[in-house]
């Protein structure tokens, strides 16, 4: 659907200097659920253990008739921890949303005046989707206000394009292998939680800086990915 705004979208970067893309942050969300039964919490164990992985929920080797199945499937279920972050230069950067609370205009025009100044660094062009509260006016004003920009012309439905989409399955993987046994409180997950994003910024720095900087490359994938037939229009 989003096809001639994507090569368009490859085709502006390809065209960018370095030191521009070097500038580019990129902010999202996302959420955690909470086990609330022991059930719950066996299905998150075993989501843990990969997809090629055979052992019991609890990480020992399994004899052949408990052995439990590796799943990379999970539902949705459970206590939402709702986050949103920021990645600059390679680092992460996130803040935890009240128990209850949602993202809304007035909530990220908030994180953008206290938060965005400390995180971002040099960066100033701003990779972020299209929830209405995001581009909103009152947080576009905030951008404003801190010299922040919207990239130009983003396309919509490109996820592949906003490089924290991986930084959070680094965060993902971390939280995975760091699994407590029994289900968790929300304070003691936000404390493992922090943990496992400065765990993330030490131990992954190589593919955080990576992610961060390879718009070119990642514009190209999504050049060859397209028909040819889309590619002769521009």
């Amino acid at each position: 659907m989003y096809t001639e705004e994507r090569i368009r979208y490859c085709k502006s970067v390809k065209r960018k200097h370095t030191n521009t893309l070097l500038q580019l942050m990129y902010s999202d969300g996302t959420v955690f659920y909470l086990d609330r039964t022991a059930a719950e919490n066996e299905h998150t164990r075993r989501a843990a253990l990969g997809p090629y992985v055979w052992r019991k929920a609890d990480r020992t080797d399994a004899l052949y008739r408990d052995c439990v199945g590796a799943s990379t499937y999970k539902k949705a279920q459970g206590l939402p921890v709702r986050i949103w972050g920021l990645l600059a230069e390679g680092v992460l950067h996130i803040y935890v949303l009240d128990a209850g609370e949602v993202m809304n205009q007035d909530l990220y025009a908030q994180l953008i005046e206290e938060y965005f100044p400390r995180w971002m660094g040099s960066a100033s062009y701003l990779v972020q989707d299209f929830e209405p509260c995001l581009r909103a006016g009152e947080s576009i004003a905030a951008m404003e206000s801190i010299g922040v920009e919207l990239v130009e012309d983003y396309p919509r439905s490109s996820q592949d394009f906003n490089a924290i989409e991986n930084a959070w399955a680094l965060l993902k993987g971390r939280l995975a292998d760091t699994l407590p046994k029994g289900v968790e409180g929300r304070d003691a997950f936000i404390s493992r939680l922090h943990k496992a994003v400065s765990w993330v910024n030490k131990n992954n720095r190589e593919e955080l800086w990576r992610f961060s900087t390879n718009q070119k490359e990642r514009a190209s994938d999504c050049l060859n990915a397209e028909p040819a037939g889309s590619r002769t229009k521009w």
